[in-house]
């Protein structure tokens, strides 16, 4: 995690971590050198115009379309989790041109802050057009909701420099070090296994957790949660220790919810073009990913990311949209709103990218889940290894449930009877 101060420090630091580390890859708009996904905060961003460009212009369309329901989110309840606007659309999928920023998240802790995930920056070229307009986007809804703005913080999945700008970008690098671990802007945490990351976020959520009220006030035990902003797990062997001994569900119920919620395993091989939803079923991550009735557009947009894969494995457009405009206006919308699969120096890596995340009561199924479907992905698209990143805005523990995570984090030793 890169924290700093402002836009300018930002980009120096990231241009910086780039020309470090970065491998090279050939991509169909030049040769770049790419790095694994980073995340980035700006803790004082200043006011600032929208580039008026094709992208600029995109953004603003998209994002007008629902600031006044964000507004009124946050208006009526400050603490709601529920304010993310998606800026990605299923047909963006099939554009040769796809935004940039996917997502955008807002979240009040003393004041309000924004969180965006981008699917592929330019960091030389079109860092500061993209955070101009994620500046413009937080004062615009803080000063709707009257509300003081925070800070910026951007999941990047390709930060990356074009070959034939490695010299100009040279002159402004200035790499920093970066921040691991627990802190009040995010947390970056990075462990072996699926169980071992699990764990962690627990301890993390359990022990530096803030408690605040949530919107589940008619479930007893769940009217309030202690949270933490912004976790980041990246997990380096999602194929081993997969279940923790003290999860919350069986290695059955992780592969039947991945194969029926996430993925419509039974068609993964071909491109859906009709309704996949259960009778009852008001959606599901599968239904969003791959063919959803109200879109005015269908796409499979999981099954084009596989085929752009198979074709080009440095492609930095294979994202999938779980949310959808509407869900601003809906009482239980997606707290999964988009992923993507990258090329992360041989490995195929998924990112995953949540709104809200219950810790105790899904984070280890919702990761089971995803780190399934990237394996899937990585054996079709022929990598012979797999990373898994999880992310997610309001990361929690309801208070319901913070005795069987104590258990869990610090379980009582048995004592031994006398004699």
């Amino acid at each position: 995690m890169i924290i700093s101060k402002e836009c300018e420090e930002a980009k120096r630091a990231i241009v910086g971590k780039i020309i470090e580390n970065g491998t090279l890859c050939r991509s169909r708009f030049g040769n770049y050198l790419g790095i694994d996904p980073s995340f980035l905060v700006v803790e004082e961003p200043s006011e600032a115009e929208v580039a008026k460009d094709y992208f600029g212009e995109r953004y603003l369309s998209r994002f007008r379309e629902v600031l006044n329901a964000a507004v009124g989110k946050l208006s009526e309840k400050r603490y709601t989790r529920r304010v993310s606007i998606p800026i990605w659309r299923p047909e963006d999928a099939l554009s040769q041109h796809p935004p940039a920023i996917t997502e955008i998240s807002f979240l009040f802790d003393e004041r309000l802050h924004l969180t965006a995930y981008i699917r592929s920056l330019d960091c030389l070229n079109y860092f500061e057009p993209n955070f101009r307009f994620l500046s413009y986007a937080l004062n615009s809804v803080a000063e709707g909701a009257e509300l003081p703005a925070g800070s910026i913080a951007m999941l990047v999945a390709v930060p990356h420099i074009y070959e034939r700008d490695l010299k100009r970008a040279s002159l402004i690098s200035e790499p920093k070090e970066e921040v691991y671990g627990h802190t009040n802007l995010g947390t970056h945490l990075i462990e072996d296994y699926l169980s071992s990351a699990w764990h962690s976020a627990l301890e993390v959520i359990y022990n530096h957790g803030k408690t605040k009220e949530t919107e589940w006030d008619i479930f007893e035990g769940q009217k309030t949660s202690k949270f933490i902003h912004r976790l980041f797990v990246e997990v380096l062997k999602p194929e081993e220790n997969r279940i923790h001994d003290k999860a919350p569900f069986t290695e059955r119920y992780g592969i039947d919810y991945a194969h029926d919620y996430i993925i419509c395993a039974d068609k993964l091989l071909e491109r859906v073009g009709e309704s996949i939803l259960k009778e009852g079923e008001e959606y599901t991550y599968a239904e969003r990913a791959r063919f959803c009735l109200k879109d005015p557009v269908k796409v499979d947009q999981l099954f084009e990311a596989i085929e752009k894969l198979k074709g080009d494995r440095c492609r930095r457009d294979c994202y999938i949209g779980i949310s959808r405009p509407w869900d601003l206006t809906s009482r239980d919308p997606p707290c999964l709103r988009g992923y993507q699969f990258v090329t992360s120096r041989e490995k195929l890596k998924g990112i995953f990218y949540m709104r809200s995340n219950d810790a105790y009561g899904a984070m280890h199924a919702n990761m089971f889940g995803f780190s399934l479907l990237t394996k899937y992905v990585a054996e079709l698209t022929g990598f012979p290894d797999y990373g898994y990143a999880h992310f997610a805005v309001d990361a929690h523990i309801y208070t319901g449930f913070l005795d069987s995570v104590k258990e869990i984090l610090y379980p009582e030793m048995k004592r031994k009877g006398l004699g």
